[in-house]
């Protein structure tokens, strides 16, 4: 699981796709830059916890060939919109789409991302065994 800042991120970012996947690959992994210019030098030291997150982060780069970079960012996003509080108490990891303020556009043109009985559900969120995915 990670925590994470989607604000902080976004703004620090400038909302670069490439400069997002960076960070949540810092943020999984935490694997330091290898050199000055490693894409990760310049974000490695900021902090960016925070009340979002990802339960399982490790798949989204595990199967990362099979989707766009634009939509693991994207789910990253819907994702913040999510209760840290709410997921600790009920271990539900879908989001209301009462609670989702941007367009529903989003969601249906993501293939990570799908809308059942008006909760929005994340195709990585419910795995328990990271071993079901394998690197391709």
């Amino acid at each position: 699981m990670i925590l994470y800042n989607w604000k902080k991120i976004l703004k620090e970012t400038n909302g670069s796709v490439k400069d997002v996947m960076v960070i949540l690959d810092i943020l999984t992994h935490r694997i330091p830059p290898s050199n000055y210019y490693d894409p990760k030098f310049k974000f490695w030291t900021k902090k960016w916890g925070g009340r979002s997150y990802l339960l399982n982060p490790e798949a989204l780069f595990i199967q990362r060939n099979l989707y766009s970079d634009r939509e693991i960012v994207e789910y990253a996003g819907v994702a913040s919109f999510r209760s840290y509080n709410h997921f600790v108490v009920t271990k539900d990891t879908t989001l209301d789409l009462i609670r989702y303020p941007l367009s529903e556009d989003i969601i249906t043109n993501n293939r990570l991302l799908w809308i059942e009985d008006d909760k929005i559900h994340f195709k990585f969120e419910e795995i328990t065994d990271l071993k079901e995915l394998k690197w391709q």
